[in-house]
């Protein structure tokens, strides 16, 4: 396969990725807030933090990330920059890599686990694929 259709459905599955995000977690957190709050007690601050993450101001965040994504797929389309967009692949993988961490330790749903067991075996497959063309243009 071709290398810059493989580079090029990063921002595809990215974008998939934050949709179910943006759909899902708001809910989710109005209803395990009690449950959050027992088990993880330890980590208040950061479920504070996520309690007042509107979806509005996660769609901001997302949106600036996907442009961010986009950007760097299109560098490295257009002008053979594919460090760039492997920083982008490598982030989006650890990404995805603690949702599926989330996943075990909650032991349930959580929001993005969904979008996550398909968009974590493409980035692997991605840097599969891309490996020899990231070496030979460095």
């Amino acid at each position: 396969m071709d290398v810059s259709i493989v580079v090029s459905l990063l921002p595809l599955f990215f974008l998939l990725h934050e949709l179910e995000e943006i759909i899902m977690v708001r809910s989710w957190l109005d209803k395990n807030q009690a449950a959050l709050r027992e088990r993880f007690s330890n980590l208040g601050h950061i479920i504070v933090w996520m309690e007042q993450m509107t979806t509005r101001r996660f769609i901001v965040v997302a949106a600036e990330e996907f442009i961010i994504v986009s950007l760097c797929t299109l560098m490295c389309l257009y002008f053979g920059k594919i460090v760039v967009w492997y920083c982008c692949l490598a982030a989006f993988a650890i990404h995805l890599v603690v949702h599926f961490i989330q996943f075990v330790v909650w032991k349930g749903y959580i929001p993005a686990i969904f979008t996550t067991a398909f968009c974590l075996p493409y980035c692997f497959w991605a840097m599969i694929k891309t490996y020899s063309f990231f070496w030979l243009t460095r």
